[in-house]
């Protein structure tokens, strides 16, 4: 029995179990240094968007930097 599509409202707001701030592996640290990591939920990042003004732009890395401050994480 397939499931029921859901809106991209119901997706947005289905955070499943984020925001998680998780260790660096070592892996991703060759490219993003050590210490932590945010794993926004979806609301967080429209939140963000949202306030923007209009005719304003921000960038993905304001938008990272913003996350991290907030969770107290390395980076986001």
């Amino acid at each position: 029995m397939a499931t029921p599509k859901r809106s991209s409202r119901e997706k947005l707001l289905d955070s499943k179990d984020m925001p998680k701030v998780v260790e660096v592996s070592e892996s991703m640290s060759k490219k993003w240094g050590t210490g932590t990591c945010v794993i926004p939920a979806p609301i967080e990042v429209d939140e963000i968007m949202r306030s923007v003004p209009a005719g304003k732009l921000i960038t993905i890395n304001i938008i990272r930097e913003r996350l991290a401050k907030k969770h107290n994480a390395s980076f986001g």
